[in-house]
């Protein structure tokens, strides 16, 4: 039987199914707003799992929602995983590790189970993180900014004037219009910002990083990046899959 792995994050939910510690398949998203479509989904399954995990950085009624179905429908408990000071093959540096949101700490542990440490892990969500793990699982430490959707509603909320725009596969970098000069700004300055604080890492550090990109942004912001970096969008979901 398989394990249901859920990563409930700012603004969407994401989730796959697990066996021997691997992810089966592709996962699955959804937004918060469109719970009942993932939930028709799961009834939708032929099997249920055996067990469901969740790590969740959303607000607490999402869980209890989530943790209701599964108890109604398929008679199990949810599991929410916490951030531990040493789990997964990762030594958190935080001194106080459940401030460490477990979307990170999972992402490393991925990351290690993937073979990329030492490593540099962005991971491209509404909030954009960066976290360096070394070859050993040691955290090195990290930092959080503003992810693409949070940079747009911010400067809405300052600028209510400048239009709302679409994200573009390929977008120009110099612009003769403001729709187009918003969203060179948001992708091209987010993809120059995420190369620099890469890079800023692999010069702190005297091991050679492996750059991983995470997160649900990470296929578009990737295409924007003039550095070579390992895509994995699910690597949460592959850390939490790697947990006993």
């Amino acid at each position: 039987m398989t394990d249901l792995l859920i990563d409930a994050g700012n603004s969407r939910i994401k989730w796959a199914r697990a066996q021997d510690g691997q992810v089966v398949g592709a996962a699955r998203a959804t937004s918060h707003e469109a719970i009942g479509d993932l939930l028709d989904e799961w009834q939708a399954m032929s099997t249920p799992p055996r067990r469901a995990r969740m790590v969740n950085v959303a607000d607490a009624t999402i869980a209890q929602r989530l943790a209701e179905w599964l108890s109604t429908h398929w008679a199990i408990g949810l599991e929410t995983v916490e951030t531990p000071a040493v789990g997964g093959g990762v030594r958190v540096a935080y001194s106080r590790p459940e401030q460490l949101g477990t979307d990170r700490w999972l992402a490393m542990v991925g990351a290690k189970a993937a073979g990329y440490a030492p490593a540099c892990v962005v991971d491209c969500g509404t909030a954009m993180t960066v976290d360096v793990v070394a070859a050993d699982g040691t955290h090195q430490g990290g930092l959080i900014a503003a992810g693409l959707s949070a940079q747009q509603i911010g400067l809405a909320h300052l600028a209510p004037a400048l239009p709302t725009v679409e994200w573009s596969t390929r977008a120009a970098f110099l612009t003769a219009n403001t729709q187009d000069a918003l969203v060179s700004g948001y992708l091209h300055g987010t993809a120059l910002a995420i190369q620099g604080i890469v890079r800023r890492c692999m010069q702190s550090s005297d091991a050679r990083l492996t750059p991983v990109l995470t997160g649900g942004d990470a296929p578009l912001i990737a295409r924007y990046l003039d550095m070579d970096v390992c895509l994995r969008p699910d690597l949460v979901l592959e850390g939490l899959a790697q947990l006993p």
